[in-house]
């Protein structure tokens, strides 16, 4: 989490060389190709130096002709983490001859921008975790036959009213695989020191509708859950110490097995892609990460009005995402698809142009191939495209205000970065609808968001990460999505259960995908619409509501508990 590097000892510098004779088929003459040294050997060739693990030859980024050598480090590292997790797990299941499940805490792929100074630690608050934590083994170990479940605490960025209760990994990767995903719930609640942050909310009712907001995500997501925190130290979700918590947790019991009898299959239209491969790409600063990722999660995506699932890049070049006709997905956003060798390239055009797909680019997708290069992302996005090279922290705003996409939005409306990226990108496309301008260093205003429209796909890019949730609901709107609310809450939903947590309440409407025979409130335990597309409700400040939508027969043993319970 700061600039300590790692790791040294004989041991890892013998593992080292011996990954590299496997990985380049004990070719001297290829890796000394590779890593652009004449005089480097299997037996001679070392673990990065921690100048060479610090900084970068090409800003954000990396050249592999000139840092394969950090690259392969990194990756050595991440497959040896997730082969250990996999040998523990592979050692519980021989110890008990297969009866015992295993897992562990992993893949916190969607967080790790996090470092020393966000935890209070530290002031190299610059760093990011990505490539020298080791969670970048994830998708080895959703591979693995030994592997039953992994656990995260849901993401510390913002906990608190209003802000989302993520998991760290991509969670649908992981149910594609066969693994339960597990959400440590541990809400930090009124019941703990003023002081204690991590969201730390401040009564009893806001207590409650962080916890319902999670149990929402959970539910809507097929994961499992805990709840965490009843020692004096950590008095968190404790209902020795707070009453009101015992029944509390025993509906969301009950509401958990009720929903263990509904369809949670994979039904959100918004598909977002997460390249593992790319991180081997980056600097260690959480520069890039942090806006693009990390906030990008938390802020803006959750608050769309329409579900949306995550996934590893991966899995969607393996075509592991395509769904039944009519419920497939229609927006793919690609958040760092960084770097793609050619037959990725391939693989993501084969599954994307078809169908009417839209895809959502940011910043530099497919930058570096070989090496880093414009004519790379063309290649992959389908825009023209040029850069600045002066590292600055890109902001955008909107010029078009006719488009479907940026119809109705306010001409103050702005986002981006204050981190230093480099390059910085802009379109050069004369073909491309521009809808608005990426504004950088020396005050330069050009091209940074724009649309293209081919016969069988359409291609967006934005210049600058945190795209705000309006711009988002744009996008969504015009690849077809159904929005369920356009009110900025924090929205789930399968076929038959809607979440929403409201920081500020007031009226709402939400639409739903089709008639359905009943809308019932589970928390409140009310039926709110019969043979209804929509329910109309208002919403208290800092609350969460989990409507039931369907059939209204499958309320029948939910209520018989109900009327026993009053």
């Amino acid at each position: 989490m700061d600039s300590r590097c790692a790791d040294y000892s004989g041991a890892m510098q013998q593992h080292f060389r011996a990954w590299l004779r496997q990985q380049y088929g004990g070719d001297v003459a290829t890796l000394q190709d590779a890593w652009a040294d004449a005089r480097v050997s299997f037996g001679t060739a070392a673990v990065p130096s921690a100048l060479d693990q610090l900084q970068t030859t090409h800003q954000t980024f990396r050249d592999p002709r000139q840092e394969q050598h950090v690259i392969d480090y990194y990756r050595c590292l991440a497959e040896l983490c997730g082969d250990l997790v996999i040998d523990f797990n592979r050692t519980v299941k021989e110890a008990t001859d297969g009866q015992a499940l295993a897992g562990a805490f992993f893949g916190y792929l969607l967080e790790l921008a996090w470092n020393k100074s966000f935890f209070g630690a530290g002031d190299e608050g610059e760093f990011s975790t990505y490539q020298r934590s080791g969670h970048l083994g994830f998708a080895r170990i959703l591979r693995s036959p030994y592997v039953d479940f992994i656990v995260s605490p849901y993401s510390y960025g913002f906990r608190g009213i209003g802000g989302e209760g993520s998991p760290m990994p991509p969670t649908e990767s992981a149910r594609l695989h066969g693994k339960l995903y597990i959400f440590e719930e541990d809400s930090r609640t009124y019941l703990n020191d003023p002081d204690v942050g991590y969201g730390r909310v401040n009564s009893l009712s806001e207590s409650v509708a962080v916890l319902q907001r999670n149990l929402a995500q959970v539910v809507t997501r097929g994961l499992g859950i805990w709840w965490l925190g009843g020692s004096p130290e950590h008095p968190h979700i404790n209902p020795e110490r707070e009453p009101a918590f015992r029944p509390l947790l025993k509906r969301f019991q009950e509401l958990g097995t009720f929903a263990l009898n509904l369809d949670r299959s994979p039904s959100a239209e918004i598909a977002v892609l997460l390249d593992d491969e790319s991180f081997f790409y980056e600097n260690v600063l959480n520069e890039l990460d942090l806006p693009l990722i990390f906030q990008q999660r938390l802020w803006g995506l959750p608050k769309v009005g329409a579900p949306a699932d995550y996934y590893l890049l991966q899995d969607f070049l393996e075509g592991r995402l395509r769904r039944p006709e009519g419920r497939g997905y229609k927006l793919y956003v690609f958040l760092n698809p960084f770097r793609l060798d050619e037959g990725r390239r391939e693989a993501l055009a084969s599954e994307l142009r078809r169908d009417g797909q839209v895809a959502l680019w940011i910043y530099a997708p497919g930058y570096i191939k070989d090496e880093p290069g414009l004519e790379h992302m063309t290649e992959l996005t389908g825009f023209r495209f040029e850069k600045g090279e002066h590292a600055w922290g890109p902001l955008m705003h909107i010029r078009d205000f006719e488009h479907p996409i940026t119809a109705g939005l306010s001409q103050d409306l702005f986002w981006g970065t204050n981190s230093r990226l480099g390059p910085v990108f802009h379109l050069e496309d004369p073909e491309a609808q521009v809808l608005g301008q990426v504004v950088y260093s020396q005050g330069r205003c050009r091209p940074g968001f724009g649309v293209k429209e081919f016969s069988d796909w359409t291609s967006v890019y934005v210049a600058a990460p945190n795209i705000p949730a309006p711009v988002l609901r744009g996008v969504a709107r015009y690849a077809g999505v159904h929005l369920y609310s356009e009110a900025g809450d924090a929205l789930y939903a399968t076929p038959q259960l809607l979440g929403v947590h409201t920081v500020g309440g007031g009226e709402r409407t939400f639409k739903l995908p089709g008639k359905v025979d009943a809308a019932y409130d589970l928390f409140e335990r009310r039926m709110m619409a019969r043979d209804a597309d929509q329910v109309t409700v208002t919403l208290a400040p800092a609350s969460t509501v989990l409507y039931y939508t369907g059939e209204a027969g499958f309320l029948t043993t939910l209520e018989a508990q109900d009327d026993e319970t009053g």
